[in-house]
């Protein structure tokens, strides 16, 4: 039905609906979207709300039919469930060569990825990360988390109050220990997605930080109380979700974070190469003599 998902357009549209509707949405949002699973009548109950109230949010999302509401979101809930093995058996039979393949999919993410995020929200997102009176903190999963670091790195060399949370010091929830109102949370999960990152980013949330949540099109549990979500696609010809999409996001929203610090971001990085002199390699002093 569209490129975006049921979970993407609830998000989007529920801060319209009426009092009972987002009753429904907190609910479906609650069960990870398996409840729109249920009859009409098994997800008003769910929710406390009568069945033509459900039936008047699944219209706002653009569904005529219950049942095409539930066909499109078991869909969904399928492709959120795919493993690599499951992922390379439905890939075998794609055609083209490997560069071709990686060409057009990798490709097609990036600019459906970038199209998905609207500009009103990128300058929001932006605005959080440029708030020098706030911290910000960032965590990903197994994977996701060369994407948290990336962005960590980036950050880093712009402004001050960035940390990254290292799983190997000590226990991901101890760390969280100072996070609070002036904290800006940011959590990468993709589809598998982790139950120690959703219960990190919730503990974040109700000490008081604002969550900013990096995931795929079918998005993690944790949209529903992030502040902000950015969707990237993870379509990909081999049996593993790309990142491809969710780098060239983070490389617009370091961008456009370096742009808007300015002079304060020169001056941090000035002062970061100063530091840097004498710690690297220089091939000019380092040529091995010809003389035995």
């Amino acid at each position: 039905m569209s490129d975006v998902t049921v979970a993407e357009r609830l998000r989007r549209l529920a801060p319209g609906f009426a009092a009972a509707e987002q009753k429904v949405a907190r609910t479906l949002f609650a069960s990870g979207m398996i409840a729109g699973l249920e009859t009409v009548a098994g997800l008003a109950a769910r929710a406390n709300v009568s069945g033509p109230t459900v039936l008047r949010m699944t219209a706002k999302l653009g569904f005529a039919r219950y049942d095409d509401f539930q066909k499109e979101l078991r869909s969904e809930l399928e492709e959120r469930k795919q493993s690599p093995l499951s992922l390379h058996a439905a890939g075998r039979s794609a055609v083209g060569g490997t560069l071709g393949k990686c060409s057009s999919i990798f490709s097609e993410g990036v600019v459906n990825s970038f199209a998905r995020l609207s500009q009103g929200d990128f300058e929001r997102i932006v605005d959080c990360l440029c708030d020098l009176k706030k911290s910000v903190v960032l965590s990903g999963g197994r994977v996701s988390n060369l994407a948290a670091q990336m962005l960590y790195l980036h950050l880093y060399q712009m402004r001050p109050g960035i940390r990254m949370i290292q799983p190997a010091t000590q226990t991901r929830r101890d760390q969280l220990l100072d996070i609070d109102k002036r904290t800006v949370f940011v959590i990468f999960d993709f589809r598998r997605y982790e139950k120690e990152s959703v219960s990190l980013a919730r503990s974040a949330k109700e000490q008081g930080a604002e969550i900013l949540l990096f995931t795929d099109p079918w998005q993690s549990p944790i949209a529903r109380f992030a502040d902000f979500v950015i969707s990237a696609e993870v379509s990909s010809p081999s049996a593993y979700d790309s990142l491809v999409p969710t780098f060239a996001l983070l490389e617009a929203v370091y961008t456009e974070v370096f742009e808007r610090l300015d002079k304060k971001a020169l001056e941090r990085v000035t002062r970061l190469e100063q530091l840097r002199t004498g710690f690297e390699w220089d091939a000019d002093t380092h040529i091995p003599s010809t003389n035995s």
